[in-house]
């Protein structure tokens, strides 16, 4: 159980101990003809996480002969399922897709050796708590004997702990920085700005970032906004100026 800051490195804290023990294992799957047996579940709360995950994950494992597949909600199903046909040793998963996943026999988790929840407080926040406690405690995951299981929370709340009980035994509870606060690394600033001037001052801080670019590029820099009409807006605006 561990409770670390955002920004903090959880991905490789988990990803590479899993690529490690997979590479280590000798594991003989059953040879289904259209269920998938992964070695290792990663759930977290959103599409955007579960790919970062997937992504990083792709990247630790490079050459290294794991493979790494990811299944989301919101998107087609069918080329999900042609990815974990072609195999799969860690699952990337939301929960909901996950437990569609399970109930259609396209994914059984009997071989699962390595259990990670990632940003469970968020994942209870936005009410998955009984698609968890289905995939972990209902279908055909091994006990908690038979598996490592890693939960990793931004903060620790009563929910959490109930949950680190239930799905852990005899766990060792590590915190990294002030549970429930941003890394260090991470510079936060508020500004107050007149509405009218919003986009004027944005084009000031994007200008202002060029300077802080890597090998003569340019800074990324990531937008957050309320409404899809006002992304769709402002993209527009920032091309155009």
């Amino acid at each position: 159980m561990a409770c670390a800051q955002t920004g903090s490195g959880k991905t490789a804290a988990f990803c590479f101990p899993i690529i490690s023990g997979i590479m280590r294992g000798q594991f003989a799957r059953p040879r289904g003809v259209r269920t998938v047996y992964p070695l290792a579940l990663i759930l977290s709360p959103t599409r955007e996480l579960s790919c970062q995950i997937h992504e990083e994950a792709k990247k630790f494992s490079y050459q290294t002969g794991v493979k790494v597949v990811v299944a989301y909600g919101g998107a087609p199903i069918n080329q999900q399922l042609r990815e974990l046909e072609r195999g799969v040793d860690i699952l990337v998963a939301t929960p909901g897709r996950l437990v569609d996943l399970l109930e259609r026999a396209r994914v059984s988790l009997q071989m699962v050796k390595y259990l990670a929840l990632d940003e469970a407080d968020r994942m209870l926040d936005m009410g998955f708590e009984p698609q968890i406690r289905k995939i972990v405690e209902q279908m055909d995951m091994p006990p908690r004997g038979l598996r490592q299981t890693l939960l990793f929370s931004a903060t620790f709340p009563k929910e959490i702990q109930r949950l680190a009980s239930d799905f852990l035994s005899n766990y060792i509870f590590l915190a990294v920085g002030r549970v429930g606060s941003s890394t260090d690394l991470i510079v936060q600033r508020v500004e107050f700005v007149h509405e009218t001037d919003k986009r004027s001052h944005l084009m000031d801080l994007l200008h202002a970032q060029r300077s802080n670019g890597v090998n003569g590029k340019q800074a990324l820099t990531l937008v957050f906004v309320e409404t899809k009409k006002g992304a769709d807006s402002l993209e527009h605006w920032l091309c155009v100026n």
